[in-house]
């Protein structure tokens, strides 16, 4: 989780936007399955926890045409790269 909140917001520059401050760490999670650290996003607040947010109406996810699993796809990919 170290190296995840180290991160920018994955979905801000997915959208080609730059936040300064550092990320939230968000947990993916299906139904009621538990908590795991190995599923997780860089999010900043307001990707986060916005109107549009994650835990908003998802509006930032359809933007993007993407779900949070295609957001953690890009996340592992920028983590491969270094």
């Amino acid at each position: 989780m170290e190296r995840i909140a180290a991160m920018p917001c994955i979905c801000c520059k997915l959208r080609n936007l730059v936040q300064e401050k550092p990320p939230n760490v968000h947990h993916i999670r299906e139904d009621a399955e538990a908590r795991n650290d190995f599923l997780t996003l860089p999010l900043c607040k307001l990707c986060h926890q916005g109107p549009r947010g994650v835990h908003g109406d998802k509006g930032w996810l359809r933007m993007l045409k993407m779900s949070e699993w295609g957001l953690l796809a890009k996340v592992i990919e920028e983590l491969e790269q270094g």
